[in-house]
């Protein structure tokens, strides 16, 4: 009868691993294809490798596959904490699972071989707590701020961690065989663990990953896709937030238009992808350059809008010739020989509040009068030189 019931708990293993590893992909993996999701698609397909060896061995009696699936079932709890460990932006280490899967693999066997299952059985279940409790931390510190995203799984992982680590215990200190044992650590038991747990994962990281795919579009649609500053609708939304409590606070704030100078001859002699360069090196200038409260955007083609709070305007010049020193210590544009430049217009509300409009409009003519004036340089209002 207990062999019946191991049975069955295995074949129920597998086929919810096979179920949570099509839902998975289907739901979250395919649209997605971060490596965070292979890796948690891996360790999915890990456990159900895993399931399946265990229930081939079971019924067939064929010890070697059964040791094999404690192997895998141990790289499975690996690639879950990679998988975690990749959410934080760490790198991803393969050598150590498939070092801990040939030595679980190897111990399990060896002990096999001589009627002993109780170091292959502590092998992989060490592995297991380790590897889940390991992934709960990871997920912890990862998700500090989103706790209640991942609370039920990291509940649950580190449940199963205890559990198997205390089982690792009880097969070394009792015996795998053991009525105390068994009556606290039966495998039915483990196998229940194994399937809440990973159950738990695959809906956690499947409402993660679509989180994260939902903050790309977000980002993706107030982004300028070649530059990556604010494209034009993103910032004057922000610009006119900004704007409201620069005058609550009554603190001074700077409008900056700039245009690289001779874009269109640029684009037109060198070619788009010699123009598209120096869009990127302009944005790249500007990141540099101002601080994490300004904001930047691309208003329209060679053309760029800045709003520098608390800033005069002569403390914004010197915003614009930082941009342009940075600019050209990027050197001349490859294949041209020539350097990339930029013109400024600058207008600040240090004379009296008046409208987002009204400031870009300013800023504008004073771009407009440094453009006339020879380009390369910066114009304060209408049209005083800097």
């Amino acid at each position: 009868m207990l062999k019946l019931d191991v049975t069955t708990m295995m074949v129920v293993l597998a086929a919810v691993s096979f179920v949570q590893l099509i839902i998975f992909y289907l739901d979250s993996y395919r649209r997605t294809r971060t490596d965070v999701a292979r890796w948690w698609a891996a360790s999915v397909a890990c456990f159900s490798g895993a399931s399946i060896c265990y229930t081939i061995g079971q019924v067939e009696n064929i010890s070697p596959i059964m040791s094999v699936g404690s192997g895998i079932m141990a790289i499975a709890a690996g690639c879950m904490w990679v998988g975690a460990r990749r959410m934080r932006g760490r790198p991803a280490v393969i050598w150590p699972l498939l070092l801990l899967g040939a030595a679980t693999t190897t111990v399990s066997m060896a002990g096999r071989s001589v009627g002993d299952t109780a170091p292959g059985q502590a092998a992989w279940l060490v592995a297991m707590g380790i590897g889940i409790g390991a992934a709960a931390v990871e997920l912890r510190i990862r998700h500090s701020s989103q706790w209640r995203d991942v609370r039920s799984f990291a509940i649950m992982a580190t449940v199963a961690a205890v559990y198997f680590l205390a089982r690792a215990a009880g097969v070394l200190l009792m015996g795998p065989t053991n009525p105390v044992f068994l009556s606290l650590f039966g495998t039915g038991v483990t196998f229940l663990v194994a399937i809440l747990l990973l159950v738990s994962a695959t809906s956690t990281m499947t409402a993660l990953n679509n989180a994260q795919r939902t903050a790309q579009l977000r980002e993706q649609a107030t982004l300028d896709g070649l530059t990556g500053l604010l494209n034009r609708v993103r910032f004057l939304e922000e610009a006119e937030s900004l704007l409201r409590r620069s005058r609550d606070n009554s603190t001074v704030c700077s409008v900056v238009m700039a245009d690289l100078d001779r874009f269109k001859a640029i684009n037109d002699e060198f070619g788009h992808i010699t123009g598209d360069a120096v869009l990127q090196a302009f944005g790249d200038a500007c990141r540099m350059t101002v601080r994490t409260s300004d904001l930047v955007g691309r208003y329209g083609g060679e053309e760029f809008i800045m709003l520098l709070p608390s800033s005069t305007a002569p403390e914004a010049v010197r915003v614009a010739d930082r941009i342009n020193v940075v600019l050209a210590e990027t050197g001349p544009l490859r294949g041209t020989g020539r350097m990339a430049t930029a013109s400024f217009g600058i207008a600040d509300t240090s004379t009296g509040f008046s409208s987002l409009t009204e400031l870009i409009a300013r800023a504008d003519r004073a771009l407009y009068a440094a453009k006339n004036q020879g380009r390369n340089r910066t114009m304060i209002g209408d049209g005083q030189a800097a």
